[in-house]
């Protein structure tokens, strides 16, 4: 069969918000349908059908345990203006899940009344529930799918940072985990590897490192995207498509089927990195007595910034149980008791975790 560039480059445009967030490795096309595979997970009881031309997609890096999510980000795309929205939620967000106020990237972890694991869509609820845009697609994946990504397609150049302005630039070792990070500051080009120690770093081994905590991180993910698009999504991308998907089969979750990939490729072609807007989830520093240092939501900012930039009704947002959402965010906090155990706080450093 006569190989055809154009049908290959229809089937990487996937939902431009899948290509561009986490880095764009995170690439939630339906891997598993272009191959005939069959473990891609249709589970979309927390999703809606696209329309009014936004594609909104959910990102969720998952830890070693693939349990709870390390990192999250909301992408929408605007088909019509050719622009996507990205917002990220710092995973330490304190709201209701499963049976009490907990962190958001717990929400994947829950284990519900039938035994079963909440999982991507437990999250999509969570996220949909606190920001009132509703989840058309979801993309589950691992830092190591990153990894392997970033291997098959190439370096990708990007300026380190110095966060103690020491020089040492990213440096972190635990033996626990199996993680060991170790980056010299300046620009460079980082390999998949080097790209996830780029991306989990958050301290060094004496408590150092950014001075907004989990907040710098986000920013610089956020970047590490925009440099991502810029220099890896074009027709260069193409012809190693099929052994990118066949490499990180097994590290995705994701409802995205062959159907969507090929009805959004269109708007791939032109896209760079200014089209891409980037927020981060407006709220609190704070310490909960029982879940350590959080990120309050400040559900007033949040609809403003829904409503203003993503073009959805936020009026009814709730950190709270699904079923008692309140219309006024300061209302809910008062009515539930959700600053109970709360101390807020000055400065924040996310050290549940470490790395």
């Amino acid at each position: 069969m006569r190989f055809n560039v154009k049908r290959y480059f229809q089937v990487l445009g996937i939902s431009l918000a899948v290509i561009i967030a986490a880095g764009a490795v995170c690439m939630g096309v339906d891997f598993n349908a272009i191959f005939g595979k069959q473990n891609v997970d249709k589970d979309s009881t927390s999703t809606v059908a696209a329309e009014n031309g936004k594609i909104n997609v959910l990102m969720m890096c998952v830890d070693i345990d693939r349990l709870r999510t390390d990192a999250i980000m909301l992408a929408s795309y605007d088909t019509q203006t050719n622009t996507a929205n990205i917002l990220s939620i710092p995973r330490d967000t304190r709201m209701y899940i499963g049976n009490r106020y907990q962190k958001i990237n717990a929400a994947h972890a829950f284990v519900g009344s039938d035994g079963e694991i909440g999982g991507p869509t437990a999250t999509c609820e969570a996220v949909t529930r606190l920001t009132g845009v509703p989840i058309n697609y979801y993309v589950d994946f691992s830092f190591e799918s990153i990894a392997k990504i970033i291997d098959d397609i190439g370096t990708v150049n990007f300026d380190v940072p110095d966060p103690t302005g020491t020089g040492e630039g990213l440096k972190y070792d635990d033996p626990v985990q199996g993680l060991h990070i170790d980056l010299d500051p300046g620009n460079q080009d980082l390999t998949g590897t080097q790209v996830i120690q780029l991306l989990r770093y958050r301290k060094n081994n004496y408590n150092q490192g950014y001075v907004n905590g989990d907040h710098d991180r986000i920013a610089l993910q956020q970047e590490f995207i925009k440099a991502f698009v810029d220099q890896k999504v074009n027709a260069g991308l193409i012809l190693k498509i099929p052994a990118i998907f066949q490499d990180i089969l097994s590290e995705i979750q994701t409802n995205v089927t062959l159907g969507d990939v090929i009805k959004y490729s269109k708007y791939l072609a032109d896209f760079k990195s200014t089209n891409i807007n980037t927020f981060s989830l407006p709220g609190t520093d704070a310490r909960d007595t029982v879940n350590g240092a959080v990120w309050v939501p400040n559900l007033i900012e949040i609809r403003e910034m829904v409503q203003a930039y993503f073009g959805y009704d936020a009026e009814n947002i709730t950190v709270e149980k699904p079923q008692s959402a309140l219309k006024s965010g300061e209302d809910s906090y008062e009515k539930s008791g959700y600053n109970d155990n709360l101390i807020y706080e000055e400065g924040y450093y996310d050290d549940e975790y470490d790395n």
